[in-house]
């Protein structure tokens, strides 16, 4: 990020030294302050992130869980077998909006 500031002074003014660091004051304020603000948003980011992986995780589950007694059953009705399949490629749909990271 570059943040480009430029002051300007009147020579006229006595305080010149004065409203300078004023000036730089402020700047490091703001400074500080876009700092301070970027370090919550990684947090709430890898919050966020933390959360995702959790659900999917709580999903994948569910859906095993299902998948395992569906393969139990002895009479799945094709209207079952259907929505589960439909269900599964909503949940294959939802990961692929993010493509996986590759491996190395």
């Amino acid at each position: 990020m570059k943040i480009h500031i430029y002051h300007h002074i009147v020579q006229e003014d006595n305080c010149y030294e004065l409203d300078l660091k004023q000036s730089l004051n402020s700047i490091f304020n703001i400074l500080n302050q876009i700092k301070m603000e970027q370090s919550e948003f990684a947090l709430q980011l890898t919050a966020l992130k933390d959360q995702a992986d959790k659900a999917k995780a709580e999903i994948l589950a569910k859906i095993a869980d299902l998948e395992a007694a569906l393969e139990a059953a002895d009479d799945v009705t094709p209207e079952v077998q259907a929505a589960f399949d439909a269900l599964k490629g909503s949940v294959q749909g939802v990961d692929d909006i993010v493509a996986d990271a590759p491996t190395t």
